[in-house]
């Protein structure tokens, strides 16, 4: 290998090694303080890295044909090299590209900085704003199903209830429907009073035909006439069910065409693994639970089409972890709506770019002309 080569390589080494700490505080800080960031002028990095590759590629040439960096400068010569080149070498010898690495990194940094990254803030006020959410839940008969622990219902309440205790300024309602739609609660910023009311519904709480059937379009309704006259920025339904709609007066395709003119988002979310699942349908002589596999249709391509109509999104629940992140995603999809509703304020960290290169060059001349400076 030749010196060229040799000090490309060993320059590359320390410039990766600082970059990678810078690297990691950056995203530490990212991280830790949930920033969002973005990037006014991302088209910046193309022309930067293409620089850069012309860079590293003229030096290689160079390094090749013996026209690198130094290669004319005058050299020391010594009867004795051999000699001394084993000798073990010094701290200096193992840092001497460090200036080198340095003024990298400057460059670097400096080259970062012109895409401008800037953190996205929501405006301190965003909280007086806050969203108008629905939740819609199936209470039909197959939510006892048990393929999801300890039954869908259940499941489906405690992730609810996390749901309800992670929002802070939102008004939340409740709707839930089986044969018929029943509105439980309407949009309110009491959530102690809202877990108490989903904590309360069980199967047997609704009348016994109202368990029968499953009216997806009544239910979906019935949270639009909630949100119709919300003046809200946004305005969501989260809509959970385990079956097909085989009930109601309201067809819900034509009730998600509702929520598009009302410019309501609808979650759909289908709980459950298949359209076959054990249900408990009894006790035994001995008081134990007789559980029988019992068919419930599902129709995925109906909640798929009301969440694609109002702009919202599709969720497959087949288990409770999937369960979990549905929800979690949909908060997350809340959060960023909250900020673009409110409209947002950008903060630019192009300074913290710039005072990390700027330090770099500085320590890169300090080292370069004391104790890391070379002599012809």
């Amino acid at each position: 290998m030749s010196d060229s080569l040799r000090t490309l390589w060993r320059t590359t080494l320390w410039s990766l090694a600082l970059l990678g700490a810078l690297t990691v505080g950056y995203v530490w800080a990212v991280l830790s303080r949930r920033w969002v960031l973005t990037l006014a002028h991302p088209w910046m990095l193309l022309g930067y890295v293409v620089l850069v590759g012309a860079f590293v590629a003229g030096w290689i040439l160079l390094g090749r044909r013996g026209g690198g960096p130094g290669a004319n400068a005058p050299r020391v010569l010594v009867s004795r090299g051999r000699e001394l080149a084993k000798l073990p070498r010094g701290i200096k010898v193992r840092v001497a590209e460090l200036p080198s690495a340095l003024r990298v990194c400057a460059l670097v940094l400096l080259g970062a900085a012109t895409t401008r990254p800037q953190r996205v803030d929501a405006p301190e006020t965003l909280e007086l704003s806050g969203i108008d959410i629905v939740l819609v839940m199936d209470m039909s008969g197959s939510m006892r199903a048990q393929d999801l622990l300890p039954t869908r219902l259940q499941a489906a309440k405690e992730v609810i209830d996390n749901f309800i205790t992670r929002r802070r300024s939102d008004r939340i309602g409740f709707v839930v429907f089986g044969r018929e739609a029943f509105p439980a609660m309407a949009p309110t910023l009491d959530y102690q009073a809202l877990r108490q009311t989903v904590a309360s519904m069980e199967i047997g709480v609704l009348s016994e035909e109202s368990h029968a059937g499953t009216a997806i379009g009544d239910g979906l309704g019935a949270a639009l006439n909630y949100l119709r006259r919300s003046d809200a920025r946004s305005k969501v339904v989260v809509l959970l069910t385990d079956g097909s709609n085989n009930a109601g007066h309201l067809d819900p395709d034509h009730a998600a065409r509702f929520a598009q003119a009302l410019q309501v988002k609808v979650y759909t979310v289908l709980v459950g693994q298949s359209d076959e699942a054990p249900i408990t349908t009894g006790q035994d002589f001995f008081g134990r639970p007789v559980v029988q596999m019992a068919r419930f249709p599902m129709d995925p391509a109906l909640l798929q089409r009301i969440s694609t109509t109002s702009e919202g999104q599709f969720f497959r629940a087949n288990d409770r972890a999937a369960l979990d992140q549905a929800f979690h995603t949909i908060l997350d999809r809340l959060e960023r709506s909250r900020i673009a509703d409110a409209g947002v304020r950008h903060t630019e960290l192009y300074p913290y770019l710039v005072l990390p290169a700027v330090l770099a060059l500085a320590l890169e001349l300090l080292l370069a002309s004391t104790v890391l400076r070379r002599f012809p």
